[in-house]
This record gives C-alpha cells, structure tokens and sequence, in this order.
C-alpha cells in the first residue's frame, strides 16, 4: 500500500543497500457488537476516552428514539421514547466530567455525566431549536463547551453552557460533516466539506473567543474532491498540535490526506494511502491518545485501515489492516492508553468495534534486522529467521551469525500487530 511506499521515500538514502520489509499484518480479534442492532445506516457515533483508559461511545437507536451510551462495551439508555432524536456528540470538560449533546423534537439538550457515563443528568435545553443531528462538539479549557448544526444555507456554531452565542460560519449553500476542535492554547477551530460554488472542496478555519470565524476560511483539498457527508476528522493534542484528515480525487477520491497544523498554518502533510476508493469511502478518522500519540483511520477495499504517529503526525508507522465486518457507513474511533486504537463501525443495522495494533517496520541489512515503529526502534522484539528467533536490542537490531537472501522473517512485539515476509 501507499503507507510502505511513503515510508521508503521518507526514509530516502538511509534505506540504500538494505532490504526493506513494511509487513502490514492484520491485529487479532473479531469485531464485536455493541448493543443489540437495529440501527440504520444513518447513525453516527461519538466517542471519548476518559483517563481511567474507559472508552465511551454515545449514538442514537431510532426505532425505540433512544440515546444510548456504552462503556466499555455496556450499552446504557440515558434517554428513550423521544419523538425524535438526532445523532449525539460526546465532550470531555477539563474537570473530567461528560457532556452529551443531541437534538429531540424542540432542539439540542445537553446531559451531563460527572462518574465517566455511569448516570446523567435530565436534559437541559440549550439555545438551538433546530432538530438535526448534532455534528461538532469541543470545549475551551474554562470548559465553555462549543458545538455545531448544519443545513441549507447554515452552519452554526453555539457556545456557552447553554449554547446563548450562536454564529453563522458558513451562510453559504452547503457545508457538511463538520468537526470542531480547540487546541492546547485555546485557539478553536473548524473543518468541514463544502459544495458551495467557489467555496468547495475541505475547508478549514480559526473561530474566534466568541464563537465567530476569525478571518476567512481555507481549502485543505486540492481540486475539485467528490462529495463527503461523512465525518472530516479534527483532532488536537497536548502539544499544540491539530491534526485534520481529507480525501482528495475526483469523481472518487484518490488520495487520503492528514495535515498537521499549529495555530492553523499547516506544518506536515502526509498522504497516507492512495488508489481506489468507492462508493462513501473512505469514512477517515483520526483519534489522539493521552501520550500524544496520533491514530489515523480510515476504509479502502473492504477493509478498515489504521496507522499510527509517534512524531505528531511528520511520519507514521506501517499501517495494518481488518476486514470490514460488511458494509461501511460510518467510521469513529478511540485511542486507547496502551497504544492500540478502537475502531467503531456502522455496518447498516448495528454498531461493531475492533481494536487495532500499531504496525512494525521491518529493515534487513545482511545479517543484521532492525525492527521500528514510526522510525523510533523497538527493543525486545522477537525476530525468527533460519530457525532462528533473535531479540533486539535497544536499538531496535537483532543480529543474527548469517543469514541467506530471501529468508522469511516473521516478527513479533508485545503491543505490536506481528510483521512478516
């Protein structure tokens, strides 16, 4: 895939003479359900992990017009018998406490959760009337939350407790599937995907302390991009990075995209995979773990791909990969404290999950393999080569008395998706 060939051309001269394995191994484990199904294929989840590595998920159920949150796999109803409800966002205050925001028939309510999800509070009407999914939510570090609806000729951003300061940032006809993110230094910000004429294609932009676009918007993509109405991910660290996640091509994307960015100039672009992508692929998204560490995830031919950073999104590591338990209509995802990443997909009637391992790059110079992960070594690997297994040392080697042309070498490392020849 494209991930091993960006790989090598990053690594450039430094690979000259070596022969390079980039083995992308599919992680163990079956995808699992959460819930009992019937869901359609409209629902789209939110997800957050809390300290305590938990990871929540919150999405609607339309036939019983529920919102159900799962912890760590549980499903809970915190509301049921709704006329109506929208698709839920999920906000993590600086206190710890949850925030679970979604539309019923008068507008968007707020819950909250101050036990990780466990209880919640009744709902709490905010400022919005409007009874359409909920599609961005972050929050300033005073925990003023923010969060955004969009439609024909709108895309509004509330802020405050109570959604009081509404700004339209897009009045033109029509942005979709926005994110919104605020980073380490409070500068928040938006990235969506526009049809409008003249204004087309990822847009990105800095909002300002009331909510409002400072300045103007930019375009992520290149060219003209086919139509997203999927989630386009925006995510930030602890560093002051953001991270968002695009898809280039046209009629059908071609290229997908992750840009690093600080106070929103862009400062690393990496394609991450190129060639075929069809039907609503690729569903992106991208999730940091408390470590800093960047997951990027996304769909192409019928499976679910993942790769992580470890340099704030400059490089990445080789990607592995899972079959699609089916269909794919939406794509979520959670980083988790150990290093691997929960993938949360809508297959058309229920919600199933499958946890990914980080991908091992594989170099073999003679006798000697080296074993990293996003260029950083990985020590205490195991290496089998001739009927041989070797460890690497904290350098990441492992080298073996000789070893003939072509042997096959199979690798294995604790947290690590095994890598092979």
């Amino acid at each position: 895939m494209t991930a091993r060939l960006a790989l090598v051309l990053r690594l450039g001269g430094a690979l000259a003479g070596l022969a390079v394995l980039l083995a992308v191994a599919p992680s163990a484990g079956a995808w699992t359900r959460l819930g009992s199904g019937g869901l359609d294929n409209t629902v789209d989840p939110a997800t957050v992990v809390l300290a305590d590595g938990t990871t929540v998920v919150a999405y609607r159920e339309p036939k019983p017009r529920a919102l159900v949150v799962a912890i760590d796999g549980r499903p809970k109803t915190v509301a049921s018998g709704l006329a109506s409800v929208g698709d839920p966002a999920l906000v993590q205050l600086a206190n710890g406490s949850l925030l679970l925001l979604s539309a019923d028939q008068d507008g968007v309510v707020a819950y909250s959760s101050s036990n990780g999800g466990r209880s919640w509070s009744a709902a709490t009407k905010t400022a919005s009337t409007d009874t359409g999914d909920v599609q961005g939510a972050s929050a300033r570090p005073d925990s003023s939350p923010l969060f955004s609806q969009d439609g024909t000729g709108f895309l509004n951003v509330f802020q405050g407790a109570a959604g009081g300061a509404m700004h339209n940032v897009f009045p033109s006809c029509c942005g979709y599937a926005e994110s919104l993110a605020v980073d380490s230094h409070g500068l928040a910000q938006i990235a969506f995907w526009s049809n409008a004429s003249g204004k087309s294609g990822y847009l990105f932009g800095k909002l300002d302390a009331s909510g409002a676009l400072a300045g103007g918007l930019r375009t992520l993509s290149t060219g003209a991009t086919a139509e997203n109405d999927l989630r386009v991910p925006l995510v930030t660290d602890r560093s002051g990075n953001t991270f968002v996640a695009f898809a280039n091509g046209y009629p059908t994307p071609t290229a997908f995209i992750v840009d690093t960015l600080r106070g929103g100039a862009t400062t690393h672009s990496v394609t991450l995979a190129k060639g075929s992508f069809t039907g609503n692929q690729p569903s992106m998204a991208l999730a940091v773990d408390r470590s800093g560490r960047l997951w990027a995830v996304w769909t192409q031919g019928g499976s679910v791909w993942a790769a992580r950073s470890r340099s704030h999104g400059a490089h990445f590591g080789a990607a592995v990969h899972v079959p699609l338990p089916g269909s794919s209509y939406a794509l979520e995802a959670a980083a988790q404290s150990s290093g691997s990443v929960q993938a949360v997909v809508n297959d058309g009637s229920a919600l199933k999950t499958q946890t990914l391992l980080p991908g091992l790059t594989v170099q073999v110079s003679g006798p000697v393999v080296s074993v990293l992960d996003d260029g950083f070594p990985v020590a205490g690997a195991s290496v089998r080569g001739d009927g041989v297994t070797v460890k690497t040392d904290a350098a990441g080697r492992a080298t073996f008395a000789s070893l003939a042309p072509h042997t096959p070498i199979a690798v294995t490392a604790t947290g690590y998706a095994p890598a092979s020849t």
